[in-house]
């Protein structure tokens, strides 16, 4: 995945707002030039006091407007004096420094020497200047008007919220512009295109605009010989650049400002191809809320609620540092290579004005590396430049070679595409400073320590716009990984893995459909996998054992990001298809993997008791990695490589091994694009995962216990129980209105959806009803539910603070609810309609009052009981009122225009249940709680269906 995001990714409010935004907001704002005032006893900020930038400059003082009759200030941000000493040199001296004070007090900058006299020049792509704590970038004559490529990267994060080392924004192409006295560094618009010379190139550059991302006043004069002139680089990027202003709030709900004045440049770099400024930015607000005061019955959104990081000393304050990268772009465009809908790679996409054939102006170029052989006539051949892989000097030891085996594998995939040893691998000094992972040709693996238990890994990139080249990569990877048996209990209810969006910020380090959350989702399968085969006696879990076990979970998820990095989107169709059999063969697992591709989110292949166990991780190459590889950096002869290109992909159209399905195809319905399946049948890997929390359950509760062992073993191993059982709920009701999707194109003469049979439908719905909905699946030794331990020493945590309780009752209720959400949802109606005109015979299917039929049946079971002695336990009574709650719901609320069915299927199954509970209470025998419970729900029934229909608006 895995966005790129890994990784790449989907967005929501993100940790770089995009240009557009950051446009408006200065609109707003009336952004212009802002004079930064330093408030008494504050630190000078390092750079001229004058700088405007298209985000908020604000500290925690207010700014003081900028006078017309200000004195004006030197590279200093020290006024000018109005004569000069008369002792300190000669008369001409002295009048040469007149003539200069005269021209700076009439707005003239001063001159280049007297700017950087006694600073040090670095030299490169823009030579550097550095004097104490001031930095000034010298911009060749050449440079200025010229295009080249910026890009963001975080260097030092908070350890949470997705504020983490490594992470880039999209690259942008842009120039520094001089206008009258401001440098201004502009954002080019490529999102439309048209030939250069061409009306259309100058229609397209009247029609649309490009974007300021900062400005600031020339610091000197230009350089009497070169031409060059310098700009202070703290003005000119002290700003908030990367919007994040936006994504602090979104992420903590505080209103956290920048504060310049306590900002500063902490490092340079430069190179002949880049030059690279480190920013420590300030963000701070003056006070945290109070807790919001309760005013009626319903408590707030706790999403909306103040959420202050619990990383930092103080709440109030923080830095975090930002490294912006100036680099010259190829002086050769590489040639860019369009993009199949049948092989996932991430792209840069454009409207071609120039396009005049009939057909889709809409152009996408895939992201990849540049490589060209050295030999062209060799089959394969060494790169001329092979892609610069660095491992972070902050990676363990130990733990070092599975990261580069992870990055080595790769070369696999790139020999069979022409390219021998296409991936080079270098460990980064230990002495070096992060620094040197920026610039461009590089891809850094980057190691950092993320808050509380679990991880998250990623794997951006940034890519030359023009061309699709990407220009530099990481893959990043978290500490937590390595401590899979080491998770301490810090949540007391499930989460539903599976179930959460893919919608991350937007404008966040990555472009759209980005994010990668592969170890998120992995780590804590991961760990269970190792906790249940350490109860099974085959791995000890201090032992060897257990670090290979580790050092393969550590190469997987390397594996996964470096692909993301190398331009190759998710792939979670791929592991449909290997059958049952071949997951049980040792020889297929360790020679094809367990799935078809890396890029996949690939469950553990566990075996169930009585079965040989073969390899669980994913420690190779699948199928379509390889293919995927050849597609997008094979090299072909110009007059062939539409043709070739075109048989490449065609090869999916039959080819089982190389089905793609992505981030888009996950969050639809198609039941065979799942994140952490396994095989070429959900269902089947659903009911194994059931079998295995159930064998780990049984299995902790039979593991004898040293004296001085604590009991957050049963607390945690509870969790993966109910984790497991909501990790099957997507698995199973995908196919229930589910479509088999085919991405193909004509020639194939397959259709492009297919309803899943009914009899899978059927299949799926029984696996819910039986597993999910019945009250054996949460029965538990009440002995041990009094046993479940948490760590009382740090029960506060990310969330909040633990508590000591653990009800089964909730947690069983919020596994249920995500399938009742599934089940009883309006475009599942929409969807079985839709499905009618699809298929030649509609009464075959599976229809929306069926699935609702069948549904109250299995959840009401307890109507049909007979005897005197009668009773609803406590967990079906959960059920039973999240039931008629969503009937309630469909009767009353007006129609959403998803499926005219809906409503008239919630009247039909409200009515007839509402005179099964009428005819069950009257028969007597219930004990008191369900006779309440029973009357209770009848009530609100009754009500419901008396109310007035509320009908959409025609």
């Amino acid at each position: 995945m895995t966005s790129v995001i890994s990784t790449r990714m989907f967005l929501n409010p993100s940790l770089w707002t995009h240009t557009a935004v950051a446009l408006a907001a200065a609109s707003l704002w009336g952004c212009a030039q802002v004079s930064v005032s330093t408030p008494p006893g504050a630190a000078t900020p390092p750079a001229t006091t004058t700088a405007t930038t298209t985000a908020s400059a604000a500290s925690l003082a207010a700014p003081a407007p900028l006078s017309a009759s200000a004195p004006a200030t030197g590279a200093s941000g020290v006024a000018a004096s109005a004569a000069p000493n008369a002792s300190s040199g000669s008369n001409a001296a002295a009048n040469a420094l007149a003539a200069r004070m005269a021209s700076a007090a009439a707005g003239a900058p001063p001159a280049f020497a007297d700017v950087i006299k006694d600073a040090k020049r670095t030299d490169g792509f823009m030579p550097v200047w550095t004097k104490d704590d001031k930095v000034w970038i010298e911009v060749p004559a050449e440079l200025m008007n010229h295009t080249f490529f910026f890009s963001a990267s975080l260097a030092n994060g908070l350890g949470e919220r997705f504020f983490w080392p490594g992470l880039m924004s999209t690259g942008q192409l842009v120039s520094l512009r001089k206008v009258g006295n401001n440098v201004q560094l502009v954002a080019h618009n490529l999102k439309v295109r048209a030939p250069e010379g061409t009306p259309l190139s100058t229609a397209l550059h009247e029609s649309y605009s490009d974007s300021l991302l900062a400005s600031t006043p020339a610091a000197s004069a230009p350089h009497p010989q070169r031409k060059s002139i310098l700009v202070d680089a703290y003005a000119l990027l002290g700003g908030d650049l990367t919007g994040t202003q936006t994504r602090l709030e979104g992420s903590y709900r505080l209103p956290y400002t920048l504060d310049r004045a306590n900002s500063s440049i902490t490092s340079t770099r430069s190179s002949s191809s880049s030059t690279s400024i480190s920013v420590r930015s300030h963000f701070a607000i003056p006070k945290l809320p109070s807790p919001p005061v309760m005013t009626g019955p319903i408590p707030p959104n706790p999403a909306a609620l103040p959420s202050p990081p619990t990383v930092v000393p103080d709440p109030r304050s923080l830095f975090l540092t930002y490294t912006y990268t100036l680099a010259a772009l190829p002086k050769t465009p590489m040639k860019p290579r369009v993009a199949d809908p049948r092989v996932g790679y991430f792209v840069d996409s454009f409207l071609d004005l120039g396009k005049d054939d009939g057909k889709d102006r809409r152009t996408h170029l895939i992201h990849r590396w540049r490589l060209e052989k050295k030999d062209p006539a060799a089959v394969v051949s060494e790169p001329k430049e092979p892609i610069r892989v660095v491992m972070d000097r902050n990676i363990p030891l130990k733990w070092r070679d599975a990261v580069k085996a992870g990055i080595l594998e790769w070369n696999k995939a790139f020999e069979r595409a022409g390219f021998r040893n296409a991936v080079s691998v270098e460990q980064q000094a230990d002495d070096a400073a992060w620094t040197t992972l920026e610039g461009t040709r590089v891809l850094a693996v980057r190691w950092f320590a993320q808050e509380g238990p679990g991880a998250t890994a990623v794997g951006p990139s940034q890519a030359d716009p023009r061309t699709g080249e990407i220009l530099r990569g990481a893959a990043i990877i978290p500490d937590g990984w390595a401590r899979l048996s080491r998770n301490r209990v810090n949540d007391t209810q499930p989460r539903l893995q599976g179930m959460e969006s893919l919608a991350q910020p937007s404008g966040h380090l990555h472009e759209d459909a980005a994010h990668c959350e592969y170890a998120e989702h992995a780590v804590e399968q991961a760990a269970m996998g190792l906790e249940l085969l350490s109860a099974r006696g085959l791995i000890d879990p201090n032992g060897p054992d257990a670090e290979r076990y580790i050092g393969d979970s550590l190469k997987d998820v390397t594996m996964h990001e470096v692909g993301h990095a190398l331009g190759l989107r998710h792939n979670f169709k791929a592991s449909t298809g290997v059958t049952a059999a071949q997951l049980r063969d040792a020889n297929f697992t360790k020679q094809r993997g367990v799935s078809n591709s890396v890029m996949d989110y690939n469950g553990l292949n566990l075996a169930l008791e009585g079965e040989p166990q073969t390899d669980i991780l994913m420690t190779t190459l699948g199928a379509y990695d390889y293919w995927a590889i050849e597609y997008g950096y094979r090299e072909f002869a110009a007059d062939q490589e539409t043709a070739a290109l075109a048989e490449i992909a065609g090869r999916s159209e039959k080819d089982r091994n190389l089905a793609y399905g992505t981030d888009e195809d996950v969050m639809g319905f198609d039941p065979m694009v799942n994140q952490r399946d396994l095989g070429e049948d959900p269902l089947v890997y659903a009911q194994r995962q059931i079998k295995l929390a159930k064998e780990l359950w049984s299995r902790t509760l039979a593991r004898p216990l040293d004296p001085s062992d604590d009991l957050t073993l049963y607390r945690r191993n509870l969790q993966r129980v109910f984790g497991s059982l909501s990790s099957v709920i997507p698995m199973a009701t995908k196919f229930v209105g589910g479509a088999y999707t085919h991405r193909v194109l004509a020639g194939a003469n397959r259709p492009l959806i297919e309803p899943v049979p009914a009899q899978r439908q059927r299949q799926a719905l029984d696996l819910v009803l039986n597993e999910i909905f019945t009250s054996s699946s949460f029965k538990f030794d009440p002995k041990i539910m009094s046993r479940l331990g948490i760590d009382q020493v740090d029960r506060f945590s990310t969330r909040g603070v633990a508590s000591v309780e653990f009800s089964v009752g909730q947690a069983a209720l919020t596994v249920q609810k995500s399938a009742l959400d599934a089940l009883i949802s309006d475009g599942l109606g929409a969807r079985l309609a839709d499905a009618e005109v699809k298929v030649d015979n509609p009464r075959a299917l599976l229809s929306y009052a069926d699935v609702q039929a069948r549904l109250s049946q299995a959840i009401w079971s307890e109507l049909r009981q007979k005897g005197s002695a009668r009773d609803i336990d406590t967990l079906r009574r959960n059920l039973q009122r999240e039931h008629v709650k969503r009937l309630a719901a469909g009767l009353l609320r007006p129609g959403t225009g998803a499926s005219a069915d809906v409503p008239a299927v919630h009247r039909q199954v409200a009515k007839q249940l509402e005179a099964e509970l009428r005819q069950s209470v009257a028969q007597g025998g219930w004990s008191a709680m369900a006779r309440a419970h029973l009357d209770d729900s009848m009530s609100i029934l009754g009500e419901a269906l008396k109310a007035p229909l509320a009908r959409q608006a025609l």
